[in-house]
């Protein structure tokens, strides 16, 4: 299989200013970064000038291909909150020429929602959200958590619900390797998917212990199939995006020479 473009997710360097993360994805070859609201920093230029990102950026040959994430998107009581923030994401992601926001659902235990209810909210949020991304020329990424407390946890609910809401134009889906796999969902949605996440997980654990915290780069240990899952979508005629997404605190104490190294190898693994 042709080896794809691929992104790198800030996640596995969170302590790195973001333009030297820039610099980091194009000394491995990548050409393109995901960017987060999640670090120590919450903003998602960590205090640099959109400016001086969009000339890193340039300079490198390296696009900002996301903004992660929109928490929370299909809870109904934060509807009103989520459009002055989502509003506020969208004019940060094309200030540096992005044009995606990954969607992240309710995953909490204290939700207490009936899967028909957590259906319709989501229908809802899809809706509400459609005039932002028609106003910002924007596509939404939906992105499933497998995990078991997860309001969106299979793939085929938010194919469903795009489908319903028949706003195709503004949304795809992320197949994330690591929440596929937790999950146990079968079917992949390769025509509806815009954003691949890659991480890979060692033997060791019981499915239900399994967290981010061992999400690693890809090798010939991993237990989640990503080289078929991959294969699959790829065979599928999946033309979006591929992004390497590993949590884990081991790869984020790596070396920049090592970690590229674990890059390079997780792609020769991947598609040779």
């Amino acid at each position: 299989m042709t080896q794809p473009n691929f992104s790198l997710n800030r996640i596995m360097q969170p302590d790195l200013s973001l333009s030297d993360f820039i610099q980091f994805a194009a000394d491995c070859s990548a050409s393109g970064v995901e960017v987060r609201n999640d670090l120590t920093d919450p903003s998602l230029l960590g205090g640099e000038s959109s400016d001086s990102i969009q000339k890193k950026s340039g300079e490198c040959g390296i696009e900002i291909v996301t903004v992660n994430a929109l928490q929370r998107f299909n809870d109904p009581n934060l509807f009103e909150e989520k459009i002055p923030e989502l509003t506020a994401m969208m004019e940060a992601a094309m200030s540096v020429g992005c044009r995606r926001i990954v969607l992240c659902p309710v995953n909490d235990p204290e939700d207490k929602r009936t899967a028909d209810k957590q259906q319709r909210d989501l229908v809802s949020a899809l809706n509400r959200y459609a005039e932002l991304f028609e106003k910002y020329e924007m596509i939404g990424l939906v992105e499933p958590l497998g995990f078991d407390i997860c309001s969106v946890r299979y793939k085929k609910q938010a194919v469903d619900a795009i489908s319903e809401t028949q706003l195709s134009r503004f949304y795809q889906i992320v197949h994330d390797t690591f929440h596929h796999y937790l999950s146990g969902e079968k079917e992949s949605f390769p025509r509806e998917t815009g954003l691949v996440h890659a991480s890979g997980v060692s033997a060791g654990k019981m499915i239900s212990d399994i967290t981010d915290d061992d999400r690693v780069m890809v090798d010939e240990n991993d237990i989640m199939d990503n080289k078929g899952q991959i294969a699959g979508l790829y065979g599928g005629g999946y033309e979006g995006l591929f992004s390497f997404e590993p949590f884990s605190p081991m790869i984020q104490k790596l070396s920049n020479d090592k970690m590229k190294a674990q890059i390079y190898q997780s792609m020769e693994y991947l598609f040779r």
